[in-house]
C-alpha cells in the first residue's frame, strides 16, 4: 500500500507547483496512514510477530 501510494504521488506530483504537489503528497499520506496495512504493522510490532499484510 505504501509503495503504491509513493509511486502514484511521484507520478502525479511531477511537474506540479508546490501547493499542488503538497496536496498530492497529503492524499498519499492519508491513504497510507489510515490503511489496514498500517494497523496490521503496528499490531504485529506490538505483539512481536510477523505481519500478515491485508493489502488494503
Amino acid at each position: 500500500v505504501g509503495l503504491r501510494a509513493a509511486k502514484r504521488a511521484l507520478r502525479l506530483g511531477h511537474g506540479l507547483d508546490l501547493r499542488a504537489g503538497l496536496e498530492v503528497e497529503d492524499a498519499a499520506w492519508r491513504s497510507v496512514a489510515f490503511s489496514g496495512d498500517r494497523a496490521e504493522g503496528v499490531a504485529a510490532f506490538n505483539e512481536k510477530r510477523p505481519p500478515q499484510w491485508p493489502g488494503e
